[in-house]
C-alpha cells in the first residue's frame, strides 16, 4: 500500500483569518451595493463562480458574504439551486413595515422614559434601558450575527459603561440616543452611522474620564 501524498491543510494564521474576514466584509458590501443599485435584480440567482471571477477572489469568502446577506434578509437559499436575491411578497413587505413601525414606537417610548430617568439621576433604572435601546437597534437592523457580536461585547464592557454613566450623568448619553434614532428613521445609512460613531466615541470619553477620576 502506498502512502498518500496528501498533506493535512495547515491551520490559518491569525493574520490570514483577519484578511479573510476583511475580504468577506468587503465582498458583502459590494454585493449589497449591486443589489441596491439594481445591478443584480430581485429574484436573480447569485452565481458564486461568476461573482468570484468578477471580484478576483475564491468562492469561500464570497460564500460567507452571501450567508451574511442571508442573515440580513437580502438573500435566500434554495436547496440544490443556490443563492438568490430575495423576492418579498406584499404580505411579507407589509409585515416588515408593521415591525418597523412597532420598533419605532417602542424606541421612542423607551427614550422618553430614559429622559425622565436621566433628569432624576436614576442611573440604576437608566442603565438597563440603555442596554435595551441598543439591543432594539440591532434587532431593527435585522442582522442576527451583528446582534450576537454586539451582545457579547456589551457583556464585556458592562462595568466600564456603567462607570461612564455614573461619572457624567445620563443626559448627554440619551441626547445621543435620540440623534441615533432620528438618523435611523430618516433612512440615511450615512447619518445613522455617523450618529452611532459619535455616540460610541462620546461613551468612550466618558469611560476614560470615569477611570481617570478613580486613580489616586
Amino acid at each position: 500500500m502506498t502512502e498518500s501524498s496528501t498533506e493535512p491543510t495547515a491551520p490559518q494564521s491569525p493574520l490570514e483569518l483577519i484578511q479573510e474576514h476583511s475580504l468577506t466584509s468587503a465582498l458583502k458590501l459590494e454585493v449589497e451595493r449591486m443589489i441596491f443599485d439594481g445591478s443584480i435584480r430581485v429574484g436573480e440567482r447569485l452565481n458564486e463562480s461568476t461573482l468570484a471571477a468578477r471580484f478576483g477572489t475564491s468562492r469561500g469568502p464570497l460564500r460567507e458574504a452571501l450567508q451574511a446577506l442571508g442573515e440580513q434578509g437580502l438573500v435566500s437559499f434554495t436547496r440544490n439551486r443556490g443563492a438568490f436575491v430575495r423576492q418579498l411578497s406584499i404580505a411579507e413587505a407589509d409585515e416588515l413595515y408593521d415591525l418597523r413601525s412597532a420598533l419605532d414606537d417602542e424606541l421612542e417610548a423607551l427614550l422618553r422614559v430614559m429622559d425622565e430617568q436621566a433628569k432624576r439621576g436614576d442611573i440604576r433604572g437608566y442603565y438597563p434601558n440603555n442596554l435595551r435601546f441598543h439591543d432594539l437597534l440591532v434587532t431593527y437592523a435585522g442582522n442576527r450575527r451583528l446582534a450576537e457580536i454586539y451582545r457579547r461585547i456589551t457583556r464585556e464592557l458592562h462595568l466600564f459603561r456603567l462607570q461612564g454613566l455614573h461619572a457624567s450623568g445620563a443626559t448627554h448619553s440619551n441626547i445621543e440616543h435620540w440623534k441615533i434614532l432620528k438618523a435611523t428613521q430618516s433612512g440615511s445609512g450615512d447619518r445613522a452611522a455617523k450618529a452611532m460613531r459619535a455616540h460610541i466615541e462620546a461613551a468612550r470619553a466618558r469611560m476614560h474620564d470615569a477611570f481617570a477620576r478613580r486613580k489616586p
